[in-house]
């Protein structure tokens, strides 16, 4: 199939603006559709674990070609919606195709079947957000530079709200291309990640001008001039950010230690007798005796422990079997939590009485001294995951036998906002679990600020793709829009210990079941923490207004 750049003479604009680009070659509805798919494909490398932020930026130009396509339509905003719903279902089905890996851990009970569509309506979901804010796009097209302005500010419009309509999935935005840790991704601590998803697709947009025919040359390349120096700038300021980032000396924060069992779902959640007590004995290995392991606390995974006969914090042996693994380490661990007693024991051993229990989603702190559990303080996850933790409108939904993908009762009940948890011998910790690691408005700031953040999580649902290497990626820009260190414990996925800019300190990628260093310290707190949603309101309406200021004018004569 051929592609070539022309401007047919029947559809050339008569004003002084510039042309709009055409693709000859994908006139056919069914080509068209085909190349645009292919397009949001090839946006998926732009985003961990390959992070080829150029591949996002050739995608992104194509996108803008074949909206310039879709505004010569007799119905434009129509063409806009279905090139904007292609090129995100490209991009999300390769994206998210992760997903089915879910249901082929309990395929007995959903069948093999039901992950492939399960993914790929999930992907059309997403899409529907792109196609709607590729439709505004076209709303306010023009056949000129300004299209850009536009393109940005419409497609971040769309990446907002599907960030926060009905709970919110912000996965893979535009601003997670930049590799985390690196300094364009420090952007993040004045604008956070919107800011930085905004930017990009204004940056990643700007080249789609310089084919403009007919157009002055500062018209054409003066965008991606301006676009260039100010990427530059940004890299220099944030690598001045990185090379200003305090380092402790020894001794001045704890050593801690993140681990995974290395266990599969399916092994995790074996029926047996002892299971709970295997998995333990797994996790202590990687734990490492008390006088073996220079850390001070160590952290598990999301819901570690298996609830198959019993909820750990109800069986005193189990309690005291882990304090005496641990010595006078600190334990700060994912599990699940049931109350009231009676009815946890009824729902464990499926007599009447079950419904009435409580379930959630949890993390504790607990430390043995001489031998002996104590129990600290217990955070409830808050953002829960539809159909993974809970099921949406259940009292409908529960006579069609639809149970949510975790394994205990009905589902999980959601938990107050994050909030401080005391860790002895360490700065407050804020606990993100899971999916709670991939939304930026969840930490605090001002005297409510943590000290670090700890993210447990339990990506062995993910599969071996790239899924949990997504979800790392973005645990990772947490740490650089609050300034502050993240000790990340993941179940099938990348255990690692994070400074405030990003950077893997140590992590267990190396193939080793725990990763161990000394905590980094915090930064101040960031200009993101303190005024991010001010400063994102000032840049959007600088950009956007970028479209209605600048002359239309520019065509070479």
């Amino acid at each position: 199939m051929e592609l070539r750049v022309s401007v047919p003479e029947a559809q050339a604009p008569t004003h002084s603006s510039a042309p709009m680009v055409r693709i000859i070659g994908v006139d056919a509805p069914w080509r068209r559709r085909g190349v645009t798919m292919l397009a949001g494909a090839l946006a998926t490398l732009g985003h961990a674990p390959f992070q080829l932020t150029g591949v996002y930026v050739i995608a992104i130009v194509a996108l803008v070609w074949l909206l310039d396509l879709a505004a010569a339509k007799p119905k434009p905003i129509a063409a806009g919606f279905g090139t904007g719903f292609w090129f995100a279902l490209g991009h999300f089905s390769t994206g998210l195709y992760w997903v089915s890996s879910a249901f082929l851990v309990d395929s007995q009970s959903w069948g093999p079947i039901w992950g492939v569509p399960a993914a790929f309506g999930l992907a059309a979901g997403m899409a529907l957000f792109w196609a709607l804010g590729c439709a505004l796009a076209v709303a306010l097209w023009t056949p000129d530079v300004r299209r850009i302005f536009s393109f940005a500010v419409a497609l971040f419009a769309a990446e907002w709200v599907r960030g926060h309509i009905f709970g919110g999935f912000p996965w893979l935005l535009p601003g997670y291309v930049w590799t985390p840790g690196e300094p364009v991704s420090q952007l993040a601590s004045v604008f956070g990640i919107y800011g930085l998803t905004l930017m990009t697709l204004l940056f990643a947009a700007t080249p789609a001008v310089m084919l403009d025919v007919g157009v002055r040359a500062l018209r054409r390349f003066g965008p991606m001039i301006g676009a260039a120096l100010l990427l530059g700038m940004a890299w220099g300021w944030g690598a001045q950010r990185i090379a200003a980032a305090p380092i402790d000396p020894p001794g001045a924060q704890p050593i801690v230690r993140v681990a995974d069992a290395g266990l599969s779902q399916a092994e995790k959640w074996r029926y047996r007798p002892d299971q709970e007590w295997r998995v333990l004995q797994r996790y202590l290995d990687v734990t490492g005796a008390a006088d073996e392991s220079r850390a001070a606390i160590v952290v598990w995974p999301e819901g570690a422990i298996p609830t198959m006969n019993f909820f750990t914090l109800d069986n005193p042996q189990f309690l005291a079997a882990m304090a005496r693994g641990l010595g006078d380490r600190a334990l700060i661990t994912g599990l699940s939590r049931c109350e009231p007693a009676p009815a946890c024991e009824a729902l464990l051993y499926g007599r009447p009485g079950g419904d009435q229990a409580r379930l959630f989603n949890s993390a504790a702190v607990i430390d043995g001294v001489s031998g002996e559990p104590r129990l600290g303080q217990i955070y409830d996850k808050h953002r829960l995951v539809p159909f993974g933790e809970f099921i949406p409108l259940w009292s409908l939904v529960s006579r069609l036998n639809i149970a949510p993908l975790q394994r205990i009762g009905a589902g999980f009940e959601a938990g107050p906002t994050p909030h401080r948890l005391i860790v002895p011998e360490a700065p407050p910790a804020l606990v993100l679990i899971c999916y709670e690691a991939i939304f930026p408005n969840l930490i605090p700031g001002g005297e409510e600020r943590p000290g670090w953040l700890v993210s447990v999580t339990n990506d062995a649902w993910f599969g071996q793709g790239t899924g949990p290497w997504q979800h790392y990626a973005m645990a990772r820009y947490r740490a650089i829009e609050q300034g502050l260190p993240l000790a990340r414990a993941a179940s099938g996925g990348v255990s690692a210990i994070i400074d405030s800019t990003g950077r893997e300190i140590a992590s267990t990628s190396a193939g080793r079941g725990f990763a161990e260093a000394q905590l980094p310290p915090s930064m101040p707190e960031t200009t993101y923490s303190k005024w991010g949603i001010l400063l994102l309101t000032i840049v959007l309406v600088i950009v956007a207004s970028f479209r209605f200021l600048l002359p239309g004018k520019g065509r070479s004569t």
